[in-house]
């Protein structure tokens, strides 16, 4: 069992448009609402975060996320770009690990290349097993979006929402939370003229959601953006049958802290998923 599982957006915590550039206040700001859940008791707490501009290019450029072709063998290109790339992502996950130490909470980084698998994209091994470790051994685990070993194909892109998707049903966590840097799921992008706030997202007993949301990414985005993490907040709370929350909010705003520490939104603040029965 798990308190909570944070996960820190990559556009939260970075430029995503500017290749490899901090928000510095940002991450200060993410290391303090993980200082207070800390500090309130919710000691067995696991936060994972986004790759953003850290990453991302250097996985378009090499094309790493679709790895090899099937039976083919990897090419330098292909490695040289998975390696590129990892430099990357550990680069942040320093960064957030550092600035976590910083504000007294006990971070160790848990990269996931190397134990987290795949098979054409799908997971086949995973690392949950070290972050227990850690957690019973009083640590919080920091885990990132990063590159996986692909049976199938060399290699792939392993999203920190899918990360948190597998944790979420490994640890069950009393809630997951997804600090962004908008204030929650829109109806559609939130930059779309009419785009309304969705306090909440009702996920039906097969996966569906009510109401629909028209979604939209970045070019180099190679993770899935918002509509990985709309599918994985779906299927946790669908999996779960509504036993784990989920909530989405802005890192931001003071909703972030509670969010983390109650499992509450008020009106305006994020969306929360819903489960209902059939």
């Amino acid at each position: 069992m798990a308190d909570c599982l944070i996960k820190l957006g990559g556009s939260a915590l970075t430029e995503k448009r500017q290749l490899e550039t901090l928000r510095a206040h940002s991450l200060r700001r993410a290391a303090a609402v993980v200082h207070k859940v800390y500090a309130a008791g919710a000691r067995r707490c696991v936060v994972v975060h986004g790759a953003g501009s850290f990453g991302h290019f250097q996985a378009k450029e090499y094309d790493v996320s679709s790895g090899a072709l099937a039976g083919s063998e990897a090419s330098d290109s292909l490695r040289r770009g998975l390696c590129l790339t990892r430099l990357s992502v550990t680069k942040l996950n320093h960064m957030v690990t550092e600035q976590l130490v910083s504000c007294g909470v006990p971070a160790v980084s848990i990269s996931p290349f190397g134990t987290w698998k795949t098979a054409c994209k799908n997971i086949s091994e995973d690392g949950v097993c070290a972050v227990k470790d850690a957690l019973d051994s009083g640590y919080i685990p920091v885990l990132h979006g990063d590159c996986a070993l692909d049976s199938q194909q060399h290699c792939c892109i392993l999203s920190g929402d899918t990360i948190i998707e597998v944790l979420a049903k490994k640890l069950s966590p009393r809630r997951v939370v997804f600090l962004t840097d908008v204030n929650g799921i829109y109806s559609c992008p939130p930059d779309s003229p009419g785009a309304r706030l969705l306090d909440s997202i009702v996920v039906g007993p097969h996966g569906n959601m009510e109401p629909p949301v028209l979604t939209s990414a970045l070019p180099h985005d190679t993770t899935g953006g918002v509509l990985l993490k709309l599918q994985m907040a779906v299927n946790i709370v669908s999996q779960s049958h509504g036993a784990i929350p989920v909530l989405i909010c802005k890192l931001d705003s003071e909703a972030a802290e509670r969010a983390c520490l109650t499992g509450e939104l008020n009106k305006g603040e994020g969306t929360t998923f819903c489960f209902l029965e059939a």
